[in-house]
């Protein structure tokens, strides 16, 4: 009878575990430094959450794309933040930016 249960435990677990989708690290990464440098209070972002209109800088925003550059291994244009200032706005040219191809010119890619 152990056995048995114990087989079920484990069949359970494993179909638990495989419904947990992978967290995406790109949206990981942008909330994380979001988060850090417009949220006082901790909050995650609101979808239509405005960069400028909480109050933060284009200092702040140099901060949170090098962040995002850091944690992405990837360089980040600030200005895609200065152009994006809406939280899903920014998450959405940001995941466009990385799909371009680098050798790609063109507004999702500069070629600076």
């Amino acid at each position: 009878m152990t056995d048995q249960a114990e087989t079920v435990t484990v069949t359970a677990k494993g179909a638990a575990d495989a419904a947990v989708p992978d967290p995406d690290p790109v949206e990981e990464a942008t909330r994380t430094w979001w988060t850090r440098v417009a949220s006082p209070d901790g909050a995650p972002p609101a979808p239509d959450a405005d960069f400028f209109a909480v109050g933060c800088t284009s200092l702040q925003a140099v901060m949170v794309t090098d962040g995002i550059s850091e944690d992405l291994d990837e360089e980040i244009p600030v200005r895609l933040l200065l152009q994006n200032s809406r939280y899903e706005a920014f998450l959405t040219a940001l995941r466009t930016f990385l799909a371009t191809p680098d050798d790609e010119v063109g507004p999702g890619r500069p070629a600076w």
